[in-house]
């Protein structure tokens, strides 16, 4: 019985050798292929950048200065400065992504617009929150669909909607929230989708 399970093992060390060999030797490849892609990268001629669409802030839609409040204040400070930035949702672009789509020249304008973009996603939620402590729904609601307008990749935003969706007696838009929040890419979709779920729980009829 020693000799077949002495071959058992020696055949599994072989399997595992090899698979380890295969694996390095792919890790090197796609080593090899990252920097290459950099180099032509860190290479591309600066890309006319003129045209581009930029993200608008809609003051015009939110509560700004119709609370007295030196906190919430600071929060509107903020939308009030980025309103008047460039900003785009550049969420899952590498540096490599930036150079390569903009140009060299312009690696650092569009770090500083995704930046923006990154910033305005969590001043909004943070404005929301503050909302929602003054049971003000209907512009928190404002505030948390511009965000998935702009196809935030913060998870609060579309938990907190449809928190406000279910305070509103409105299922119909968890539904549409729910759809919506299929097509996000992030690590917390899953449980987003769960909690819209669990506010769905119950509902058999959407209103019209």
């Amino acid at each position: 019985m020693l000799f077949p399970i002495l071959g058992i093992v020696l055949v599994g060390m072989i399997a595992l050798a090899l698979r380890y060999r295969y694996l390095n030797k792919k890790m090197d490849n796609d080593n090899e292929a990252f920097y290459e892609r950099e180099r032509k990268a860190n290479a591309t001629p600066k890309k006319d950048i003129s045209n581009l669409t930029y993200i608008k802030v809609p003051l015009e839609k939110f509560p700004i200065g119709q609370i007295e409040d030196d906190e919430i204040k600071v929060i509107e400070d903020k939308l009030v400065a980025l309103s008047e930035k460039d900003i785009l949702n550049l969420v899952g672009k590498t540096n490599t992504d930036l150079k390569e789509e903009y140009g060299v020249p312009n690696f650092d304008k569009m770090q500083e617009v995704g930046e923006n973009f990154n910033e305005l996603t969590v001043t909004l939620v943070e404005y929301s929150n503050e909302l929602i402590l003054r049971n003000m729904l209907d512009e928190t609601i404002s505030v948390l669909e511009y965000g998935i307008a702009i196809k935030t990749d913060v998870s609060k935003n579309y938990t907190l909607l449809g928190d406000c969706y279910k305070q509103k007696n409105q299922p119909r838009k968890i539904k549409v929230l729910r759809e919506q929040a299929e097509r996000y890419d992030g690590i917390m979709r899953e449980s987003i989708i769960r909690h819209l779920d669990e506010l769905l729980e119950g509902e058999e009829n959407f209103e019209t």
